[in-house]
């Protein structure tokens, strides 16, 4: 047989293939975390372009989120996850120009390719490892765990990068050069490690009929809408949390001296996050999962409203922690449930309308955020949403306790 060896892609289910690409791109991602808004600030630009920026890319991912999942399950989610490989090569690229229109084209294309990776990889390991008889908790689990840590990794990379590139005068030019690699070698290592995309899912559907099938799917279970519904309620949560943290405790600090503890609580929230990932698999074979999904949210808001009234900087670090705690268990199990409602006709498109959900809470906790900015602090403000997230998940857990989703 003369077929050359970098063509033949073993049709044999093997999961560390996949989490090994889905790996390359979350470092790749996570690079960039810590150098997001310095990519702009440190080309000379002003405070308002960098937020001109930051739009452009937000706008773009979620623009494309859903028609990315719809073209996943309509196409094949190894075509999707490639097409997003090459809008973030390319993005990257342009993210090198001193030019800052060319910039705000990076960014949109490293937002629509952000669209298009997400979900579809990972919808592709689960289908293929539950024809493979694997366990979906263990799949959940195995992709949970490593974003976590790629994530982290990259993150912590993308740190080390930034103190090597002020040294050489150029302060985000190593974190684009990394990321470049990484992109790369995930989009070369792609059609070498993951069989092509069935005949039948890739090329006999269209877009249009792929999206009808998605509207049909979600008008016919209450349980996805609320599932959905719950999901921008979380990412009220994460706005509200995520962006005045800091503020907040620096408020309880004695002094500037005590600001090594943001660093703590920063580093300490992964390792927090992936043990609450292991308890709620843990709990997934104790209990219903979407009766321990709720009783997670709903605890979520109750310590939320606890931490809007903390005084001490002990109070702060046990409560923010039990919340990230939970919101690891919150994840695994939120996938689980999302991806046990899933056939796989639809897996990809439901994966990106829950991210674009997420994010669409992000955008409604920053407005709320405003308006009560106008008249309280940041006590209030969590106040305020921890008891909205309440009655939220309270009303929600109506239709999500109703029946668990099939088998």
């Amino acid at each position: 047989m003369h077929t050359l060896w970098w063509r033949i892609v073993s049709k044999k289910f093997h999961p560390s293939s996949y989490i090994a690409l889905l790996s390359l791109s979350y470092i790749a991602l996570g690079v960039t975390i810590p150098a997001m808004s310095l990519i702009v600030v440190s080309k000379g630009f002003s405070l308002a372009q960098l937020s001109l920026a930051m739009i452009v890319f937000s706008l773009s991912v979620m623009a494309f989120e859903v028609p990315s999942g719809i073209f996943a399950d309509a196409k094949g989610r190894r075509t999707s996850f490639s097409v997003g490989l090459f809008l973030s090569l390319v993005g990257s690229l342009l993210l090198f120009s001193p030019s800052f229109i060319v910039l705000c084209i990076g960014f949109a294309c490293t937002g629509v390719g952000r669209a298009y990776t997400s979900g579809s990889m990972d919808a592709l390991m689960i289908e293929r490892g539950l024809k493979a008889d694997r366990k979906l908790e263990d799949l959940v689990f195995a992709l949970d765990i490593n974003s976590g840590i790629s994530l982290s990794g990259g993150s912590l990379l993308g740190g080390l990068l930034l103190s090597m590139g002020s040294q050489q005068g150029n302060l985000t030019g190593l974190v684009l050069a990394v990321r470049f690699l990484l992109v790369a070698s995930a989009l070369v290592l792609l059609p070498l490690l993951i069989p092509k995309d069935s005949v039948v899912q890739g090329s006999s559907v269209t877009f249009g009929t792929q999206a009808k099938q998605l509207g049909r799917t979600l008008s016919s279970s209450s349980f996805l809408l609320a599932f959905s519904i719950s999901v921008i309620v979380q990412g009220m949560l994460l706005a509200s949390l995520e962006s005045y943290w800091q503020p907040y405790l620096k408020q309880l600090l004695e002094s500037d001296s005590q600001l090594w503890i943001l660093g703590l609580i920063a580093a300490s929230i992964f390792a927090i996050g992936v043990l609450g990932s292991m308890i709620g698999k843990r709990f997934l074979s104790l209990m219903r999962p979407s009766v321990l999904y709720c009783l997670a949210c709903i605890s979520i808001f109750i310590l939320q409203l606890f931490l809007s009234q903390s005084h001490t900087i002990a109070q702060f670090l046990v409560l923010y922690e039990l919340i990230y705690l939970l919101l690891g268990v919150v994840s695994v199990v939120g996938m689980y449930l999302l991806n046990k409602e899933a056939s796989d006709m639809v897996r990809t498109s439901l994966a990106s309308v829950s991210s674009f959900c997420l994010q669409s809470g992000g955008l409604l906790g920053n407005l709320l955020a405003t308006v009560v900015f106008l008249f309280g602090g940041i006590s209030s403000y969590w106040a305020i949403a921890s008891v909205l997230g309440f009655l939220s998940m309270a009303v929600l857990s109506f239709w999500l306790l109703q029946r668990t989703p099939r088998t």
